[in-house]
């Protein structure tokens, strides 16, 4: 068995514009978000795509909009793929967090993968579920070149797991993952290689 993901963050979204917790708000793609969107997919569509897959909030379902016209593929919607759940830090801005509340700000911060904001998910919470989905494709033998759209936090949970990092203390690194990056993940048999991660060839000399 041999199955490629290809693992895209979602474009410029107006939370990342204005740095505030997203999580599973509601948050569109800018004007930039969008050319994003359109130069990860003509890098895509470069080869053949078995399936695409995305989480299905406004942000991830705009990205996987021109990937899927340039492929003429189905997309399927999943909430599995959805970004790490902030709760009530929903809307808030990064500033007003540090600022008002430190301690919260300090386990966000340190990654303390067992804390949860209020009414929110954990980083284990997230893991376990964007790693379920993966193993969920592992075990069912999907194989070929299969496009995942999600968001930042939950792409580091998902790297995390392939590369065996134990979920109980904070991960001894952060991956960097900008809007609209290409991770390639390659499985044959039971072997797990990261081909890339941040790989943003594809907007350079974007304005």
């Amino acid at each position: 068995m041999h199955i490629e993901l290809i693992i895209v963050r979602h474009g410029q979204s107006e939370g990342n514009r204005d740095r505030v917790f997203t999580g599973h708000g509601p948050s569109p793609l800018t004007e930039r978000g969008r050319r994003e969107a359109d130069a990860v997919a003509r890098r895509i569509a470069e080869k053949s795509v078995s399936a695409i897959y995305a989480s299905d909030l406004p942000r991830a379902l705009e990205t996987a909009a021109p990937i899927v016209e340039k492929t003429g593929l189905e997309l399927v919607a999943d909430p599995a793929l959805r970004e790490r759940n902030f709760g009530d830090l929903t809307g808030t801005s990064f500033a007003d967090i540090e600022a008002r509340h430190p301690d919260v700000w300090r386990a966000l911060l340190t990654r303390d993968p067992l804390f949860r904001p209020p009414g929110g998910e954990s980083n284990a919470d997230c893991r376990a579920r964007i790693a379920g989905f993966v193993e969920g494709l592992f075990a069912r033998g999907a194989e070929g070149r299969i496009v995942l759209v999600s968001h930042g936090v939950a792409i580091n949970q998902l790297l995390y797991h392939l590369l065996g990092v134990p979920v109980e203390a904070p991960p001894p690194v952060v991956f960097r993952v900008d809007n609209c990056s290409v991770q390639r993940v390659e499985r044959h048999d039971d072997t797990v290689r990261i081909v890339c991660i941040n790989d943003r060839s594809h907007l350079d000399g974007l304005t």
